[in-house]
């Protein structure tokens, strides 16, 4: 399942995204990533997510669900409800970066025959005609982001507090970081990953093959320029959420227990947030799949 570089469609679907026997699977037998933390006394359920899905992905599986309903608050990376996200696209989503020859020839030829997608993608950043590519893709798949997790448990919340521990901002701002040979790489994955690889990705989520995403993410890293995505995609990020699921658990008067739902990447292999917390003086992490945690 490990590829020879990171896939930089799947970094995207699984942090801001067989099919037969994909549908068959029941919502309830689904086993995505998903931990509890206790420390300070106070206690967190951690849910890995994917931003893109389908209506039989839900009801999750019981012990989610049940977590879920007992949370004092939910935390997510970032609450797309509050931002002005046109501002944002007017912001960092609008610097046009010509591309190379070689990657001007192929998005000419993948447009040939898709110019009411790809017409209309022309005044974007290539970061952004990345992710609207990817979702089209996942689409195409049955798979719509309306149907993400995180979107899906903002829906149901209610009047509990929505916690950010980063911002639409910052995932804008930081997507526009990278440079823009980067940013065109991300545009080829967008339009030239294997359909077989997108699937995997949602199978791998759905069965609990933490291995297999942490493959995904970070594959053989043959490129310095992909060990700078995933460094400030993964790595940096997982320290700063950690830091502040950390600091929210430290809170006397805070919420208890607190679900926090995060892209599946920041949740599995060795530098993801539950080895963090396993590091931490007085942190205990439970796999919630090898014993419940309810």
């Amino acid at each position: 399942m490990a590829t020879s570089r990171p896939r930089l469609l799947t970094i995207g679907i699984l942090l801001l995204t067989g099919i037969m026997s994909l549908s068959a699977m029941a919502a309830g037998d689904d086993k995505p990533p998903f931990y509890k933390i206790s420390y300070q006394g106070k206690q967190t359920f951690l849910l890995g997510s994917i931003h893109i899905g389908q209506a039989g992905f839900y009801p999750m599986a019981e012990q989610i669900e049940v977590a879920f309903a007992k949370a004092g608050a939910l935390a997510v990376e970032a609450d797309t409800n509050k931002a002005d996200i046109m501002g944002l696209i007017r912001k960092y989503g609008l610097a046009q970066v010509a591309a190379d020859a070689k990657t001007q020839a192929r998005l000419e030829e993948y447009c040939r025959t898709r110019s009411e997608i790809c017409t209309p993608m022309q005044p974007y950043a290539p970061w952004m005609q990345a992710m609207q590519f990817s979702v089209m893709r996942f689409a195409s798949l049955g798979y719509q982001a309306q149907w993400g997790v995180d979107q899906m448990l903002l829906s149901k919340n209610g009047q509990r507090p929505v916690i950010e521990l980063e911002s639409t901002e910052y995932q804008f701002k930081l997507m526009a970081s990278f440079s823009p040979q980067m940013q065109w790489e991300m545009v080829l994955e967008a339009i030239d990953a294997p359909d077989e690889e997108m699937v995997q990705l949602i199978k791998a989520w759905r069965s609990g093959d933490e291995a297999g995403l942490d493959a995904l993410m970070q594959g053989q890293m043959l490129h310095d320029g992909d060990k700078e995505l995933i460094d400030k995609m993964l790595w940096q990020r997982n320290e700063q959420m950690t830091a502040k699921i950390r600091s929210l658990m430290m809170q006397q008067d805070g919420p208890s227990p607190l679900f926090v739902v995060v892209g599946a990447g920041h949740v599995v292999g060795d530098k993801g947030i539950p080895a963090k917390f396993a590091g931490v003086e007085g942190a205990k992490v439970q796999n919630c799949w090898q014993t419940a945690c309810n």
